[in-house]
């Protein structure tokens, strides 16, 4: 059993001291990285590069500052709640302007459609509502739908 787990290690640790990678252009100016040498006839001839295995799962060469799994998930649940909160806003002012729109299409329809209008003066009793102040509903209806039902 010894033998086995020592022979498995050995292929594994040959397997990546021997893995390259080859670097060349092929005949339509396209940059390859290969695992094999670049096939004979290429005018660029190819480069060997040194890769160094990674030693574990979190392998920096010293640029940047180790983090840890813990940070990046709390990073991640903030963004995604701030997407979250972002959407919620989205919907309820989506919700809001389709409020505004039914009630503005509501007013132009009272407005084009019904013969004679009144409403309130202000002192207790009532008036009616004459042309050019219906006109100016209607536009000023037509103008919220514009704005409010998209």
């Amino acid at each position: 059993m010894k033998w086995l787990v020592l022979a498995v290690g050995m292929i594994f640790f040959y397997a990546t001291a021997d893995a390259q990678i080859y670097k060349w252009v092929d005949e339509n100016g396209k940059v390859q990285y290969t695992d094999h040498p670049p096939p004979p006839g290429i005018k660029h001839p190819g480069q060997r590069l040194q890769v160094k295995p990674t030693t574990g799962t979190n392998s920096n060469n010293g640029s940047t500052p180790s983090r840890s799994v813990a940070e990046d998930r709390l990073e991640f649940d903030q963004r995604q709640q701030k997407r979250k909160e972002e959407a919620a806003k989205q919907q309820a002012q989506a919700d809001e302007n389709k409020k505004k729109c039914i009630d503005a299409q509501g007013q132009l329809r009272i407005y084009t459609d019904s013969p004679r209008i009144t409403v309130p003066d202000g002192a207790g009793g009532i008036k009616f509502v004459d042309d050019d102040v219906r006109q100016k509903k209607v536009e000023e209806a037509n103008k919220a739908i514009a704005k409010f039902c998209k």
